[in-house]
């Protein structure tokens, strides 16, 4: 055999093998889907300096808080900082405004979670990726005056890559990371072969441990209304993995998955307890919208609700779309979240808050606050 015979059936094995991976992910992606946008009664855009990749609502203040960064300018390796900025709901003209009197050094904010003290005052978790540092976990309390001041910042080695985080008490919260605590290798199975690294920890307030492992790119958390179940989207799972909670022991035991048409991101619960689901339909072109801002990425918003009293059983779990948009009203869209009969949205890249009618029927009731 000749040495060009030799090297050409290890060749096009290998070709053969690279494209069955590449077609797979494409597959699991969604690119060969075809979307039928869900056309919005009426949506306004709210300008931002940045993106708003997380949001948080005040249900009784009728505000929301912002995560607000150039994550554009940061693909794009800019010395970029971010902000905590706030969406006034309670003024038709939505305006938008600092929400802290100061920020950490550095402050990148990604996910975040407000929490209520029994005394009423509010605080507010938010993840930081500042550069050349360690993640950190930052937390801010609320001030007479409304706006928020960091109080402590936690470092630990567990958190490898915080994308999202739920505060349940003072000090002490959950965080997901999205990706296991490997290099390269490890990194290649969690895309190709779609293997769960990812872990949740718990911080008690003195130590932090790991109560959930084995997740796929855990990218998105939420917390039911009574605090007894913990919702984590998983990214290149395709799916939400609901836990029950232990609330003494901050402990997870897995109750069951619930899968999802698209790639899940952030998770917001209303206070009828649903859960509203922002989901990525087509992962291929989240990537290429990274590298190029004329490319859409679609963005879709999904309802998840249980009606245990329904008397059909078909009709005890209801999974709706509230939205889909081929990317041309919101690419990348990365949270939704209700509030008086609007669905508010937030993108990875965009530098807006999208503002959505609900039709009259979805509408949840705007009192209270889910933890």
């Amino acid at each position: 055999m000749s040495r060009l015979g030799r090297y050409a059936w290890p060749s096009l094995i290998i070709l053969l093998v690279m494209t069955g991976f590449f077609v797979d992910f494409m597959r699991f992606g969604g690119q060969f889907r075809e979307l039928t946008p869900l056309t919005a009664t009426y949506c306004r855009n709210v300008g931002l300096p940045g993106s708003a990749e997380d949001l948080q609502l005040d249900r009784g203040r009728g505000l929301a808080y912002l995560s607000v960064l150039d994550r554009r300018g940061l693909v794009e390796g800019l010395p970029v900082t971010g902000q905590l900025m706030q969406l006034n709901l309670n003024n038709t003209a939505m305006p938008v405004t600092n929400a802290a009197l100061s920020l950490p050094a550095n402050f990148r904010p990604h996910g975040m979670s407000l929490y209520r003290m029994g005394d009423g005052a509010q605080r507010l978790f938010v993840i930081s990726h500042p550069p050349e540092a360690t993640h950190a976990i930052e937390i801010l309390e609320q001030r007479s005056n409304g706006l928020f001041q960091p109080v402590e910042t936690i470092l630990n080695d567990l958190l490898v890559s915080p994308n999202a985080i739920v505060g349940v008490g003072p000090r002490q919260f959950y965080a997901a990371n999205d990706k296991g605590d490997g290099g390269l290798l490890t990194r290649l199975r969690e895309l190709l072969f779609r293997e769960g690294f990812s872990t949740i920890v718990y911080f008690d307030g003195e130590q932090m441990r790991i109560v959930a492992s084995g997740l796929k790119s855990a990218s998105g958390m939420a917390m039911s209304p009574d605090g007894l179940t913990l919702y984590v989207a998983e990214t290149f799972g395709r799916r939400i993995a609901i836990f029950d909670r232990n609330s003494s022991s901050g402990n997870l035991r897995l109750r069951e998955y619930l899968e999802i048409d698209g790639a899940p991101d952030n998770l917001q619960v209303d206070p009828e307890g649903a859960l509203w689901i922002a989901a990525h339909p087509k992962l291929l072109d989240l990537v290429r919208h990274f590298a190029d801002r004329e490319h859409p990425s679609p963005t879709r918003i999904i309802r998840y609700r249980t009606r245990p009293d329904a008397p059909l059983v078909d009709d005890r779990v209801e999974i709706r779309d509230m939205f889909l948009d081929l990317g041309q009203s919101v690419s990348a869209g990365s949270v939704g979240t209700p509030f008086g009969g609007q669905l508010l949205i937030g993108s990875i890249t965009e530098p807006k808050v999208l503002a959505c009618r609900l039709p009259d029927n979805v509408r949840p009731e705007n009192t209270g606050v889910a933890p």
